[in-house]
């Protein structure tokens, strides 16, 4: 019952009379300016475009960048040669690190070993012996000095030379001698050809009875004789000519052993001065601190005489003179697929605001095809070099890191809308 009574109040008169009442102007026109906003919204969002950015971080350097030079070795500064700012020349030194060589002995050694193929053996190792403070390749040095010492006497050993003359003697007396038992062996080889005939004469005559069975004896005696003489001389010419041989084999050992000597002696030379060029390239690197190109120096730590640097310490930098300055910006993986060619960059730094400097503004001149660990790294050429978009010139220093915004392209506002609505939908 109560149903049908609310059933009955809904069918009413007042209730039907609202119901098929037409909306007043104000609902009609609402509706109009609620449809023409959203026409509007979507025709502004049409044409209103910003730019999409992909971020980094650029570091400010040189197309030829500058060349670090890094402590090799613990110790302590004995010498500054060059101030900060101070124009360089390829090859100047500029520090120097404490160390046990002097300098100029290791010059001077280095020298040495570079002309000994010009010196005197004996004036080259009196000027080996004169060297001092040499520090770690002091042992090379003695080792150098001990084995030309050898080399020399054993090139002048008189006694050796004594033995191989008294071999070459020795084999020449042999010879000698072999020669004379041929040439006794020769008569001998006459007079048994004449016994043999006198032999094989008197063995007729002895078959025929014409001579005594004691003269057949003796004759046949005096051949036999002959005979046992010539293989005698055979075996002396032969004892000869191997005591020839023996004594040729002998000097010739002699003369290989020196020979082996001489070698060892030389391939330790060339060692040692191999081991001495070696520690003074080692030592330049290690304890003296070189320019490496021209330019200017810009010291990358405050560092005085007597301070204490470490193994890889970063200490110096030497600026190419006149050098364009780019931009080395490196980006994630994920943003690097938006990044092409000739895109506008901003760049901003910490030490020059960008409210109050500006930024340096450049174009993507090159991207690298192959990642690295830390990402893509992409190069950038400044558009007004180093004056900002406020008409102001910054300072360059070396490796300057700041902030960089890649410009990628400008994108519709609604576009941005669909892309994020594409991307829920997507999930």
């Amino acid at each position: 019952m109560p149903n049908n009574t609310k059933i009955e109040e809904i069918r009413s008169d007042e209730v039907q009379e609202i119901l098929s009442r037409v909306p007043n102007w104000m609902i009609r026109w609402g509706i109009t300016l609620i449809f023409g906003l959203i026409v509007l919204v979507l025709f502004i969002s049409w044409f209103v475009k910003y730019p999409d950015v992909v971020a980094g971080r650029v570091t400010l350097t040189s197309k030829n960048p500058p060349a670090l030079l890094v402590s090799q070795t613990n110790g302590y500064v004995s010498n500054m040669f060059l101030t900060n700012g101070a124009e360089v020349k390829v090859g100047e030194i500029i520090a120097s690190i404490r160390n046990p060589t002097e300098e100029s002995s290791l010059d001077s050694l280095v020298q040495l070993v570079n002309q000994e193929n010009t010196q005197k053996e004996e004036i080259f190792i009196s000027k080996l012996q004169s060297l001092e403070n040499l520090g770690g390749v002091q042992v090379d040095v003695n080792n150098l000095t001990t084995d030309l010492i050898e080399l020399r006497n054993l090139k002048t050993n008189a006694f050796f030379q004594e033995s191989i003359n008294t071999l070459n003697q020795q084999v020449d007396y042999q010879n000698r001698l072999a020669w004379i038992t041929k040439q006794e062996l020769a008569l001998l080889e006459t007079e048994i050809s004449n016994a043999k005939e006198k032999f094989e004469a008197d063995s007729l005559l002895y078959d025929n009875q014409v001579i005594a069975k004691h003269t057949f004896y003796t004759n046949q005696s005096e051949y036999f004789a002959k005979r046992q003489q010539i293989i005698s001389v055979k075996r002396s010419y032969v004892q000869n000519k191997i005591a020839a041989s023996n004594l040729s084999s002998k000097k010739n050992e002699l003369l290989k052993t020196n020979a082996d000597l001489i070698r060892q002696i030389e391939s330790r030379i060339e060692a040692s001065k191999r081991n001495i060029l070696t520690y003074a390239d080692n030592w330049q690197q290690n304890y003296i601190f070189k320019a490496p190109q021209n330019g200017k120096l810009s010291y990358l730590t405050h560092l005085t005489v007597n301070d204490y640097v470490t193994v890889k310490q970063e200490l110096f930098a030497v600026i190419p003179s006149e050098e364009e300055i780019i931009g080395v910006v490196k980006v994630a993986d994920q943003a690097f697929g938006k990044v092409e060619i000739g895109q506008k960059v901003r760049m901003s730094f910490a030490n020059y605001p960008a409210h109050e400097f500006g930024q340096l503004l450049g174009k993507v001149n090159e991207i690298s095809s192959i990642p690295s660990e830390d990402g893509y790294f992409i190069k950038v050429n400044l558009t007004d070099g180093l004056n900002t978009s406020y008409q102001k010139s910054i300072n360059y220093q070396p490796q300057m890191i700041g902030t960089a915004e890649i410009v990628t392209k400008d994108l519709r506002l609604i576009e941005r809308v669909f892309n994020n609505f594409r991307r829920i939908l997507d999930r």
